[in-house]
């Protein structure tokens, strides 16, 4: 995991050489077993049993998760509604089991979409909460973000308020990301849900809400200014304004908030390549309104990332000649 210390590794002793060689042995004989039974296409509990045995060892033998799911649809008691629900709720329990072994597994999260999908009455609401307590063990998780993506979005199909949904989701990514301002999961979570958001109010809500965004991310660049994650999500944030107008007052507010932070953090390498960027794109956009001092101030900016930053000098030269030619400026 991040940031954790490896732990120094102890030479295995022959009693435990001999135990995991035991081990490997058993798991390939099941394995083995398993493949013959998919073979010759032996669809029985008994086979149903022997996948959940290798499959609680090995998460990732995706041919196993599929035999597994054409057993079920093959025994005849996946016609009758309320054995069927009661057999995959034994699935889902099973799952639960081994998520916290392997949670980045792709099989097993696509069987549980499949066990959930398959269920004659699923609990989408409970499953939304499970999801929490799971992300809770593990908050930057993609795999779990995408099956959350995928549990509101049932949730949000059977709901009289999709709106409701929508806010809710959205609450939770600002909960996420105030508890943890490197949670790309979160903040990518967040800009599928703001199309949706801002589709909901009047002119008045979406400047409302653009602004509430602006202080999450610069609450997040205060926190720590080197992260990518807020400053990716506010170059999204540009790229999803109607107008260039709207685009450049984004801007300034951006150059101002750097500036101010500059204050506190003068050699932060990547709030002084997000001025000079900023400033570049403003220019952009409209022409003549980044002043002959703004500019100058780029490529000062960008003779201090010379020093700060040395093992990128080339890249800062290369940009400090190419806004000089566009500027008409001394380098």
């Amino acid at each position: 995991m991040h940031g954790r210390r490896r732990q120094q590794e102890r030479e295995p002793t022959q009693d435990e050489l001999q135990q995991a060689k035991q081990r490997v042995d058993r798991y390939r004989a099941l394995n083995t077993h398993v493949m013959d039974l998919k073979a010759t296409s032996v669809f029985t509990n008994d086979a149903l049993d022997a996948t959940k045995r290798l499959l609680e060892q090995n998460t990732e033998l995706h041919t196993v998760w599929n035999y597994r799911r054409t057993i079920f649809t093959s025994l005849d008691e996946w016609q009758c509604q309320d054995t069927r629900q009661e057999m995959l709720d034994g699935e889902l329990k099973f799952l639960l089991g081994i998520i916290t072994k392997n949670i980045k597994s792709y099989w097993m999260w696509n069987h549980r979409m499949w066990a959930l999908s398959s269920l004659p009455r699923p609990e989408w609401q409970r499953e939304l909460g499970l999801v929490a307590k799971l992300l809770a063990l593990d908050a930057r998780n993609y795999h779990g973000w995408d099956y959350r993506r995928f549990v509101v979005a049932q949730l949000k199909d059977a709901a009289t308020d999709k709106h409701e949904v929508d806010t809710q989701e959205f609450a939770f990514t600002t909960e996420q990301i105030n508890h943890d301002c490197a949670n790309h999961s979160a903040w990518h979570n967040r800009s599928k849900l703001l199309p949706e958001i801002l589709a909901q109010r009047d002119e008045d809500g979406q400047l409302e809400v653009l602004q509430t965004e602006n202080d999450l991310i610069l609450n997040a660049i205060y926190t720590d200014p080197d992260d990518q994650n807020a400053w990716l999500y506010y170059d999204w944030l540009l790229d999803i304004q109607k107008s260039d107008e709207d685009r450049s007052r984004l801007l300034r507010n951006k150059i101002a908030a750097i500036r101010e932070l500059l204050e506190l953090e003068e050699d932060s390498k990547r709030p002084l390549v997000e001025l000079v960027s900023a400033y570049a794109e403003l220019e952009r956009l409209q022409s003549g309104s980044v002043s002959e001092p703004e500019k100058k101030e780029c490529l000062e900016t960008l003779r201090r990332l010379e020093s700060i930053d040395p093992y990128r000098v080339g890249r800062y030269t290369d940009m400090s000649r190419t806004l000089s030619k566009q500027w008409a400026l001394g380098a």
